[in-house]
């Protein structure tokens, strides 16, 4: 421990956390542009955009920034590839870590954002966790911090780069340890994420005001939200399990050929802006298919379905045009994919026990869904339930819903979790 607190280091971990969080603002604002330039419309979210573009600009723009994207791999491919963050983390030696270079990440970086903006099914986290870990990686280099320490730092501004962009903090952390970290790091690298994550955080306060992703109410408990909370608990493991396998099975079978990726990657967009004209909350990277689950009941009018066909096209679709776009070679993340499917399956459930007469809560079922299927694609509970609590920071009683579900589908899902956890997490530090 007493490495981490060494000058050096301690400079090294603030200018992570504040280059991450300006990062993460860069990300954000680029996003904007891009979703403004394929989709001719200014001002809005993506769905927003989406609904005042005309139908052959919503069918063109993936296919058009898939395109783009594709070609932008296809020569970052073939003139020596991106150096990922895992592969800089778990090089103890810091030799993965001084090869990453700046450029290339963030060309890389770029082009990851600019697929989700121009609407294709991929999540958007890679980008800063990729810049801020190339970042990172730099100081580490530069400032000759070796070894585990000098990983630990790199995990740790990945994670603040998600941190940034989410207004997560904690879910940064958690990132961090739980998925970047590897075995024997994970107990010291808390007490560096958080404090990074943190920085980034307050620095990406500049552009999001300190407002947590998504607004809304907290409810209290009652007996159809609880027989709600019981039946997520399966259907978020099915489909997390699902979506897992699937996502799995594409990235097997990926376009490996780099010449096909424009057209490959292409296509995969054709495809999705072809089923954004009846299921429009599939395009983009989830953020606003999970806001349109958690403000389902504001938007059912009288019978709630419309909203119910909306929310059943995302879970069944949703997966699958993102593995769709991965098996194509595009770059990209899965934590908002998983985000979208589970709180719309969540929703749906809400509002079948609603029309049944029961009042149960869209924003609590939406929430334990996400979380839960979040933490079964990604194999981490604890960042499952923390990200996704800190993206609206709802209640305490949510929180608990959120806590208890999350750890009944770990059970069901992967249940060598709880017997592993002392072994993974505290088993004997490296030095």
């Amino acid at each position: 421990m007493r490495a981490l607190t060494r000058p050096r280091f301690l400079v090294a971990a603030v200018l992570a956390g504040v280059t991450a969080g300006l990062i993460g603002i860069a990300m954000a604002l680029l996003l904007e542009v891009f979703e403004s330039l394929f989709y001719g419309v200014t001002h809005g979210g993506l769905l927003e955009r989406l609904a005042a573009a005309p139908p052959w600009r919503r069918v063109l723009a993936p296919a058009a920034g898939g395109v783009v994207a594709g070609g932008v791999w296809w020569w970052l491919r073939t003139t020596g590839g991106v150096a990922d963050v895992e592969t800089a983390v778990a090089d103890s030696s810091g030799r993965a870590a001084s090869r990453m270079g700046l450029a290339r990440p963030f060309v890389d970086a770029v082009n990851q954002v600019l697929t989700v903006g121009s609407g294709n099914s991929v999540g958007r986290e890679g980008a800063p966790r990729l810049a801020a870990g190339a970042v990172a990686a730099r100081l580490v280099a530069r400032l000759g911090i070796g070894g585990a320490d000098g990983a630990i730092l790199i995990a740790s501004a990945a994670g603040a780069g998600l941190a940034a962009m989410y207004n997560a903090p904690l879910g940064g952390a958690a990132y961090a340890v739980e998925l970047v970290m590897v075995t024997g790091m994970r107990r010291r690298g808390v007490a560096v994420a958080v404090p990074v994550c943190v920085i980034a955080t307050l620095v990406s306060w500049l552009h999001s005001h300190g407002r947590p992703t998504f607004g809304i109410a907290s409810p209290g408990p009652s007996p159809a939200t609880a027989l709600g909370l019981v039946a997520v608990v399966p259907v978020a493991a099915a489909l997390g399990v699902g979506a897992r396998r699937l996502w799995s099975w594409m990235l097997r079978r990926r376009v490996r050929a780099a010449r096909w990726l424009p057209a490959a990657i292409g296509a995969a967009g054709l495809v999705t802006g072809l089923v954004s004209l009846w299921i429009p909350a599939v395009v983009g990277n989830g953020r606003d298919a999970m806001e349109v689950a958690l403000s389902a009941a504001d938007a059912q009018v009288g019978a709630p379905g419309p909203a119910l066909v909306m929310l059943l096209g995302v879970v069944a679709l949703k997966p699958v045009l993102t593995g769709l776009t991965l098996g194509a070679g595009a770059t990209g993340g899965r934590l908002a994919p998983s985000l979208a499917a589970g709180s719309s399956a969540g929703a749906a459930l809400a509002l079948a026990l609603q029309a049944g007469g029961m009042e149960a809560s869209v924003p609590v079922l939406a929430l334990a869904g996400a979380g839960a299927v979040l933490a079964t694609t990604q194999k981490a509970p604890v960042f499952g339930i923390v990200f996704t609590w800190e993206l609206a920071r709802a209640g305490s009683w949510t929180l608990v819903a959120l806590i208890v579900v999350v750890l009944a589908v770990t059970a069901l899902t992967t249940p060598a979790y709880f017997g592993n956890l002392y072994r993974v997490f505290y088993k004997p530090q490296t030095t």
